[in-house]
């Protein structure tokens, strides 16, 4: 049941066509309708295919949409041109990435506070930032080892603390999950338990069972062949 007050994420009405008019048009999300309530953790479920990646990355205005709109605390995302989505990606959404999309050969420390350089901060506020999350996520004892030489569980705390370091009010999670064995799996939903608990609003994307009918979950929102099968 989705809580009282305000809507952090608002999807209204949105569909999602690739290659529009072609022979190999592909309808990736059809006329998509639901709202996320300020510090709700929303799962998004469904088979590879579903919709759910499209979905996340307009809410992250990395896509627009060809029909809807979505708008994210009160701001209609949908509609900015490309400098200020990244202005709105930058202050407003943490991505966590199926693949980590770390740069190999830039440290921990580096590759954290990659969010942080366009604000032009100073050293020692960089340091400050970094260094939070990465005792957060107890990956401060690595700060300073290169991306390619860390465990699996290392990248993903990495880039956990990487969508972090801004302190977002919004976390998307697209399939984070798939690389990640049980264990490191099951360490991501206590990650996870962190986000809520700071008061994040947290929204995934995935069709990892492991994630269905937890008791931290607020809702789950499901989608087949681009369409919401419920919520």
């Amino acid at each position: 049941m989705q809580k009282e007050g305000l809507n952090m994420v608002e999807v209204k009405g949105v569909s999602k066509v690739f290659n529009a008019g072609r022979p190999n048009e592909m309808t990736a999300l059809e006329d998509v309708s639901f709202a996320v309530g300020e510090g709700e953790l929303v799962i998004l479920k469904g088979p590879s295919g579903s919709g759910k990646s499209t979905l996340l990355s307009l809410i992250a205005a990395l896509q627009k949409p060809t029909r809807g709109e979505v708008v994210v605390a009160s701001e209609p995302v949908s509609r900015f041109s490309e400098d200020f989505a990244a202005l709105y990606r930058r202050r407003k959404i943490g991505f966590v990435f199926q693949k980590f999309n770390l740069i190999p050969s830039l440290s921990v420390y580096e590759n954290i506070i990659t969010p942080l350089l366009p604000e032009k901060l100073d050293e020692e506020a960089l340091k400050e930032r970094a260094q939070r999350v990465m005792e957060t996520f107890a990956i401060a004892h690595k700060a300073n080892e290169p991306a390619r030489n860390l465990s699996g569980g290392e990248q993903q705390r990495t880039a956990i603390a990487r969508a972090l370091v801004n302190d977002p009010p919004i976390i998307l999670a697209d399939e984070p999950t798939a690389n990640l064995d049980a264990d490191l799996s099951h360490a991501f939903l206590s990650y996870v338990g962190q986000m809520k608990e700071e008061g994040k609003t947290v929204i995934i994307a995935t069709h990892d069972p492991l994630f269905f009918d937890l008791a931290i979950t607020d809702r789950e929102i499901a989608l087949r062949n681009g369409k919401m099968e419920g919520a």
